[in-house]
């Protein structure tokens, strides 16, 4: 298997001078030229187009087709063990280019204006206006729905499930994505703290903002730790890639995501322009300034994070789960428990952030461009991946040495009984790579002895009480998809950036309020609502 792993620090070099390598034709090459399953020819032999079969293994002979892919990922080794299987297996060769999160963004961006794409595009740089810009709109990326019904029974019953099609089918009738389909914690990302230090200096979990302030007071002045040295904690600090700091100001009163949307009371509003988010910005400003918001925070990376976190450096941080930096064996658990949805004197009834209902249909996660030379053997490829039993094993490892089976059940081998070597091989971010979809069937359970600690279950109990409800599904608008995803995109950025200076004290928020509003209303803030709330009715009608 053919790879190409780029360090960030090479890529931001190279960024403003190349585009992507080994990525076949650009959009020139193929301006004008239509792709159709109609186009698909069937010889005796069951073999389509030349290229691949129709059905069974291989799905082409060895060493005759290849395809790219571009995502944003992360692996210790530079290898991914059951990629490679699956390559063996189908006769496919996937030249795999990937790059953490950040440089992905970058890369991606230049790549889609210059026209120097792969054959295709995933991971979580992908964006649903990105499906309407360069699927409906630029026809870049290409309509897959005709190949899925004809090739790939697996994706196909994915689509079944219901509400899947209905959620993946764009404005204009096509899918553009495979689908990804999975089970979802309640709560996708939350503060947590660090209960080894709250013992070490014998405090209480926190349960308002006031009292939360004065644990990180505690865990910056003395040595929370332990390990002698009580200047080296970090009180409170955030995944890089998952600050989500406007979920925080739900602890005054409306929790939003990126693009300042909130639901109040079941309605959908737009809250990066209230009090409420001025004062969570504050309070976070004050935290910067005392020192107990880690002065990296929106500078670092996520291994920089992830390595910071290794050494107990941290006393509270916006993650998804500990085991992102500080890996522990089945049947432990960690050192680390969810912060309470704070109340503040501002607001007695906090609320968090509600990613999903429970299942989550993400409709942007892959997607094949107009430079795929063959659609038919590249979603053939992916249709093997989604074999519910190799999902399983390119999420849990191979079937017979790490997985067994018992009947219906799964289990896994206590990984501690092998060698460093085994475990760093048998990883779950070196089994495949974790920005693209699989087929976890829903409900799949591993049976572990000792079953690992589940620290996302715990959080969804604690928040349950707390949560906002869930922003409604939507598309933008055919007609205004370029606009609306420019203005969505345009307030994303603007929003994060005040929110770093106001918070790093580079800039006076309550200097720059009113000047900051009414920037939010020049780049399309009220046509962005009104659209929003119109597709968010939408949505209610038609489940109704």
């Amino acid at each position: 298997m053919k790879k190409r792993v780029v360090s960030a620090l090479l890529c931001s070099i190279m960024l403003a001078s190349l585009g992507m390598t080994g990525c076949g034709k650009s959009a020139s090459d193929t301006k004008g030229e239509v792709k159709s399953i109609a186009d698909d020819k069937e010889d005796e032999n069951g073999k389509v187009n030349g290229v691949f079969y129709k059905e069974g293994l291989p799905i082409v002979d060895e060493g005759t087709f290849s395809f790219t892919i571009f995502c944003d990922d992360s692996t210790s080794t530079g290898e991914f063990y059951m990629l490679e299987q699956f390559e063996k297996e189908t006769g496919v060769d996937v030249e795999l280019e990937y790059y953490s999160y950040e440089v992905a963004n970058e890369k991606l961006a230049l790549a889609l204006s210059s026209g120097d794409y792969p054959d295709m595009i995933g991971g979580w740089t992908l964006k649903a206006s990105d499906i309407l810009q360069y699927g409906v709109n630029q026809k870049v990326f290409v309509p897959l729905e005709d190949y899925i019904e004809e090739y790939c029974p697996n994706i196909q019953a994915v689509l079944e499930i219901p509400g899947v099609r209905e959620e993946m089918t764009a404005p204009d009738g096509h899918i553009y994505a495979i689908p990804y389909v999975l089970d979802a914690p309640l709560v996708d990302f939350q503060i947590s703290v660090n209960t080894k230090w709250l013992e070490n200096l014998g405090l209480e979990m926190p349960t308002t903002t006031d009292e939360f302030y004065e644990v990180l007071k505690a865990f910056k002045e003395q040595d929370a730790n332990g390990n002698g040295d009580p200047n080296d904690e970090i009180p409170l600090t955030f995944d890089p890639d998952n600050m989500h700091i406007n979920y925080m100001m739900g602890w005054f009163g409306l929790s939003m995501d990126e693009y300042g949307m909130a639901m109040d009371d079941g309605e959908l509003v737009f809250g990066a322009n209230t009090e409420t988010f001025k004062e969570g910005i504050k309070f976070l400003n004050k935290l910067y300034s005392e020192g107990l918001i880690d002065s990296e925070a929106f500078t670092q990376d996520s291994s920089q994070w992830a390595a910071k976190g290794a050494k107990d450096k941290f006393g509270a941080s916006m993650m998804y789960a500990s085991g992102d930096f500080k890996p522990y064996n089945a049947g432990e658990v960690p050192d680390w428990a969810p912060l309470p949805v704070l109340s503040s004197p501002q607001c007695d009834n906090p609320v968090w952030f509600q990613d999903s209902t429970g299942v989550s249909v993400l409709k942007n996660q892959l997607v094949v461009t107009d430079n795929a030379s063959d659609i038919g053997a590249i979603l053939r490829f992916w249709d093997y991946v989604y074999d519910a039993e190799n999902s399983i094993e390119a999420v849990c490892g191979p079937m017979g040495d790490i997985l067994s089976k018992e009947g219906d059940q799964y289990h896994k081998v206590d990984m501690t009984t092998r060698s460093e070597e085994e475990r760093e091989k048998y990883a779950w971010a070196n089994l495949f790579p974790q920005s693209l979809p699989k087929n976890m069937p829903l409900g799949f359970q591993l049976y572990e002895d000792p079953m690992p600690y589940s620290e996302k279950d715990v959080v969804d109990e604690e928040y349950a009480d707390n949560l906002s409800g869930v922003i409604p599904p939507y598309w933008l608008p055919l007609d205004q998809a370029d606009q609306m995803a420019e203005i969505q995109n345009a307030m994303k950025d603007y929003i994060e950036q005040k929110s770093a200076e106001w918070i790093a004290g580079q800039a006076d928020i309550d200097k720059e309020w009113d000047s900051y509003c009414e920037y939010l209303n020049t780049l399309g803030l009220e046509d962005y609502l009104k659209m929003r709330q119109e597709t968010a009715a939408q949505t209610e009608s038609a489940a109704e």
